[in-house]
């Protein structure tokens, strides 16, 4: 035999064969499966908690859309009225070619409606039955002060917020 035959056959002997995992690996594994199937998956499985906030950014959409049409509006007019019930958030009117105001113009563009599939509801402070925007897209109608500070609340399985500030910024935290 040559040097390198023997260099080979020894460096092939030598390895041993490593197959399989370990004990350790596969209860770590077995912990971490247990973990993902009773926290995780369900979460996915289910719609619960998700509604609330697709309404709520709905929300923020529909008013933000609102307050850019009220911003636009170069009529003396004031038809931009937002009005509110437990299942409805929207435009009630918006004004015709005759300068009058008409509640079947603004449409389901302007208006965030619950499913009643859904135990969802919406809230407001203030009590306020309804408001609208400024033409600098300030909230105009509040009971103690104009402008003011509008809090809109989305409430099912979780309770989410929706603010207008009295400069006319809407979010959600």
């Amino acid at each position: 035999m040559t040097v390198f035959n023997k260099m080979v056959s020894l460096n092939i002997s030598n390895k041993k064969a490593v197959y399989g995992f370990t004990l350790i690996e596969l209860v770590v594994t077995i912990i971490l499966l247990g973990i993902m199937v009773t926290t995780v998956i369900p979460r996915f499985l289910t719609s619960e908690g998700f509604a609330e906030y697709t309404y709520r950014d709905e929300l923020i959409i529909k008013l933000r859309a609102i307050q850019l049409r009220s911003m636009q509006q170069t009529n003396n007019i004031a038809c931009q009225t937002i009005s509110f019930n437990s299942t409805q958030v929207g435009l009630l009117a918006t004004i015709t070619n005759t300068n009058t105001c008409d509640s079947d113009l603004a449409g389901d563009t302007t208006k965030v409606t619950i499913s009643s599939s859904d135990s969802i509801s919406f809230s407001i402070s203030e009590n306020l039955p309804s408001f609208s925007f400024s033409s600098m897209g300030r909230p105009v109608g509040c009971i103690a002060k104009d402008p003011c500070d509008i809090t809109l609340t989305v409430t099912g399985s979780d309770s989410l917020s929706v603010f207008i500030n009295e400069e006319g910024f809407i979010y959600a935290l």
